[in-house]
């Protein structure tokens, strides 16, 4: 492991280009769940309690002070 880290000491341009790969794959695919399952689960919630508020007549001032209304804070 010294050796590794005595390397890695020396030549630091060739170290982070060796890791870089790996850190990438792992960012693009925490972007992806969130680009692509976390933000549209959000989003369409947000909408479904928008137009449920817009049917029943309900006021659309509550989602400027909470806009998830329908989920308990507390």
């Amino acid at each position: 492991m010294n050796k590794f880290q005595e390397f890695m000491l020396k030549h630091p341009y060739i170290s982070i280009a060796v890791i870089m790969p790996f850190a990438l794959a792992f960012v693009l695919g925490v972007f992806s769940i969130l680009l692509n399952i976390v933000f549209p689960i959000l989003v369409s919630a947000w909408l479904a309690g928008w137009i449920y508020t817009a049917i029943v007549g309900k006021s659309v001032n509550k989602y400027y002070h909470r806009p998830f209304w329908y989920i308990r804070y507390d």
